[in-house]
């Protein structure tokens, strides 16, 4: 009986997973390349793997039938989530129920900042709000800046950066008090002053939800731009063009490929793709599924592939691919694989070998060439019986359009 595991095993004799996608060979297409993506992401493979999943894929028959084939072992039930712990991860960080919200700005001055933090230590539900950071500091010094107001006041009133809130009941100067319901909806909001006596005793007394109690005292400009305002603003200074024109120019500096000797002998070898199970194989209940020893793959499955490596920089090489290419018969899948692309002219040796051989271009990964055998370039594998049959062409051999069998 072949499982999962098993599959496993068989596709690490395989060089990987499967054929082209799940084989790592990721075909690329400038074409359909992101440009907001092309920036952000960490490292160019990773955004090569995100961005060229629109190309077509080869086909993957002699890996999927035997997946098809293979029965799937249900993992164990993953645990119910704790309804609380859930709950908590969408709470407000001043808790359940009506919030106390008391809108500040640096512009106001530390102490009177300090001085609000000390007269409500303690009391439930409240927290010391800012719109945003000074221009021209940092966020991690502003930060820092507001931590700083806990440290000097040992208070436990909590401090946060919160421009919706600015927006959400339309604060435009400080100090303003507002009382927020649990769904964020305004309940009674004061100006000018720093005292939570006004809202509370209109709550008290039943003012109607949205009350807004007007000014009642000394406003203060706010100092800090609206964080949202000033995220917006730097996403649209973005020049997405030139940003998309760096990343394609140094995609091929990080894609490099497996560069290979060329070929100098014509020579054929045979690669025998068995794997050792070195111990049973236990299904999740303890049977054994699969015996500890040797296992070929070809005996499950046959390989209608035929792989062919190449150095496009090398015209003849080019000429191989395409002639391969067109001789596959109706039962055999070809893929070609570029051993190396010069990041000076990189797209256009791809687009130009696409082009000349009239199918998709891989870049050949490492792995694979170590497990197939693949050594020089250029090179044709096949499968051959129970092995895989490495051959290998010189330039004198592609060039007399030969047809010796190796």
């Amino acid at each position: 009986m072949v499982i999962k595991p098993l599959a496993m095993a068989v596709c690490m004799a395989l060089a990987t997973s499967s054929f082209a996608s799940d084989l790592g060979i990721k075909p690329f297409d400038i074409k359909t390349i992101d440009p907001s993506v092309l920036e952000q992401v960490k490292s160019v493979s990773e955004q090569a793997n995100n961005t060229m999943k629109s190309v077509d894929k080869t086909d993957m028959a002699w890996l999927e039938e035997l997946r098809a084939s293979t029965p799937q072992i249900e993992p164990e039930e993953a645990p119910e989530l704790d309804e609380a712990q859930v709950e908590a991860e969408k709470k407000h960080p001043l808790g359940d129920g009506v919030r106390t919200l008391i809108f500040v700005s640096w512009s106001m001055g530390a102490t009177a900042i300090k001085d609000i933090m000390a007269a409500y230590d303690g009391r439930p539900g409240t927290g010391i709000v800012f719109r945003g950071i000074p221009d021209g500091m940092k966020m991690v010094d502003a930060v820092q800046k507001m931590h700083m107001l806990t440290q000097d006041t040992q208070s436990q009133v909590s401090v946060l950066l919160d421009p919706l809130a600015f927006q959400r009941h339309a604060v435009d100067a400080v100090p303003a008090i507002v009382l927020e319901a649990e769904d964020d909806s305004l309940l009674v909001k004061a100006s000018g002053t720093s005292s939570t006596r006004l809202v509370d005793d209109a709550a008290a007394d039943g003012a109607k939800p949205g009350t807004d109690l007007g000014a009642h005292g000394v406003l203060s400009d706010i100092i800090e731009p609206d964080l949202l305002e000033v995220a917006k603003a730097r996403i649209e200074a973005l020049d997405m063009e030139a940003m998309k024109k760096r990343a394609i120019d140094r995609f091929w500096t990080v894609h490099t490929g497996t560069p290979l000797p060329p070929v100098t002998v014509s020579a054929k070898r045979l690669v025998d793709p068995s794997v050792i199970i070195p111990q049973d194989i236990l299904d999740h209940q303890g049977n054994v599924v699969q015996k500890a020893g040797r296992i070929n793959p070809l005996e499950m499955m046959p390989f209608n592939q035929k792989l062919v490596v190449i150095d496009p920089t090398e015209d003849w090489q080019v000429e191989l691919a395409k002639r391969e290419y067109a001789d596959h018969g109706v039962n055999l899948t070809v893929t070609v694989m570029a051993t190396q692309i010069p990041a000076t002219s990189g797209w256009e040796v791809f687009e130009a070998t696409q082009d000349a051989i009239d199918a998709p271009l891989y870049l050949l990964p490492a792995d694979m060439a170590q497990r197939f055998q693949i050594l020089r370039a250029p090179s044709v594998v096949t499968a051959e019986g129970l092995s895989f049959a490495v051959r290998e062409f010189t330039k004198a051999e592609v060039e007399g359009d030969t047809d010796e069998t190796l």
